[in-house]
């Protein structure tokens, strides 16, 4: 009787092993084999190549409902520098027909939307007017607009890093003020073209180079030109309007890699291998870097005697970050794509192990270690077993971001997150290709 207890035990505990050491379609070979003559085989040390690559694509700004300001400086990618420009959208008012009114102030605010980095140091902040109007048009982060070169208005500010705070609040000058009220008064200012000669609109600069900061301010109803003003009359009743930087508005973005080692990236074709950027690669639309993938040996991948199929191939990729309380989220969704030799798209990666659907990778953050331990995961399972089958030719591979695609268009965010990617080589963020094998005693 124990002998028999025992070897159902042995049973029982051989099941939860190979239960909790494979992955993937665990069916896989049954049909022609007796499960109990399988075995899976796990591999991670498929060589990986990886490299930096242009992304040399403008984007429509305008769509977003918000204005950029700000600048990231990294040793390894260079500056990115973001300006907003925007516009003033006319206010209908009752200046004209009421002689008991009174300014108080025009004040130019600046709603929060959010900011990106760090919160903590001083932002310093310049307004220029800008030299003409803006044309209506769909505007890019290429597209140019000339301003004043001496500041119209400048502030030191402390970000806040919550959406709906106080606004920033520059106070225009008491004689410009006066003057803008004045043409409102005897009706010369009734109406946006009227409006943009007095005020062709704004550029929004950074001047702060030591700390990585974007802020994102929103247009519409929290920001713009705001007129307060009493009436005379007993009451006393104060009141304010607001001009609008809503219609037209759009931000530039502008990347500077001199006297870094991507500054070799001239064009598309250009690559900086990782290893010449410390094992790292990196990832941002808006600072127009992209990441290839390589796995030069995998179309001469040599099969495990008795192969029967590939179980589960993961593509696990770790991103270098310090801390979460960064305020510098990673890229959320990246995607992989195949590439020509000049680093075109020319065909979406199937992902999972049927193939059906575009392979694509959340950003996800383990929230149950006390580590730092955050991870891109694609499940390439069928597009790996094609090339290890020699069924598709094994090209070079382009990991970039892959924008919501309810947007359509990227957006601001998206533009300016960047993440930095471990290579193969990189001791605590490596980059893996895992393999799991099935194969026949």
């Amino acid at each position: 009787m124990m002998r028999t207890f025992w070897y159902a035990g042995l049973l029982l505990l051989t099941g939860i092993v190979l239960f909790a050491c494979q992955s993937g379609d665990l069916n896989v070979g049954q049909s022609v084999i007796n499960p109990q003559e399988l075995l899976v085989q796990s591999i991670d040390s498929v060589t990986i190549q990886t490299s930096t690559v242009l992304k040399t694509d403008s984007f429509p700004t305008s769509p977003d409902q918000n204005i950029l300001i700000g600048q990231w400086t990294d040793a390894k990618t260079g500056r990115l520098t973001a300006r907003g420009i925007a516009a003033l959208d006319y206010a209908s008012n009752s200046f004209t027909t009421q002689t008991t009114l009174r300014l108080d102030s025009l004040v130019l605010e600046l709603g929060y939307a959010y900011t990106y980095g760090d919160t903590a140091s001083v932002f310093n902040m310049s307004v220029y007017r800008l030299n003409r109007p803006l044309t209506p048009q769909l505007f890019y982060n290429t597209t140019p607009a000339s301003y004043e070169t001496k500041p119209f208005l400048q502030q030191a500010i402390i970000p806040r890093p919550v959406t709906g705070t106080r606004p920033v609040r520059m106070r225009i000058p008491a004689d410009i003020a006066q003057a803008f009220y004045a043409k409102l008064v005897n009706g010369e200012i009734n109406n946006s073209t009227t409006l943009e000669e007095f005020f062709p609109g704004f550029a929004f600069v950074s001047q702060s180079t030591a700390n990585n900061t974007f802020l994102a301010f929103a247009t519409g109803s929290t920001s713009g030109l705001r007129l307060y003003y009493h009436d005379t009359d007993i009451n006393q009743t104060a009141s304010n309007v607001l001009f609008p930087l809503s219609s037209l508005h759009f931000t530039q973005l502008q990347n500077d890699r001199s006297g870094t080692v991507l500054s070799s990236l001239k064009t598309r074709s250009d690559a900086v291998n990782s290893r010449q950027t410390d094992n790292t690669t990196s990832i941002s639309w808006g600072a127009g870097l992209q990441t290839r993938i390589e796995f030069p040996f995998l179309g001469a991948f040599a099969r495990p005697d008795q192969f029967v199929d590939l179980n589960s191939a993961l593509l696990v990729i770790k991103p270098v970050r310090q801390s979460i309380l960064d305020n510098a989220a990673p890229v959320l969704n990246l995607a992989i794509y195949e590439v020509n030799g000049q680093n075109d798209i020319i065909a979406t990666v199937p992902g999972t192990s049927s193939g059906s659907t575009q392979a694509i990778a959340q950003y996800y953050l383990n929230p149950y270690t006390p580590l730092l331990d955050d991870t891109y995961t694609f499940d390439l399972t069928y597009y790996i077993g094609q090339i290890i089958k020699r069924k598709i030719p094994n090209r070079a591979l382009l990991l970039t971001t892959y924008p919501n695609p309810q947007n359509g268009t990227p957006t601001l965010r998206e533009l300016i997150q960047r993440v930095t990617l471990g290579n193969q080589l990189r001791q605590n963020d490596p980059m893996k290709l895992q393999l799991y094998m099935t194969s026949s005693l």
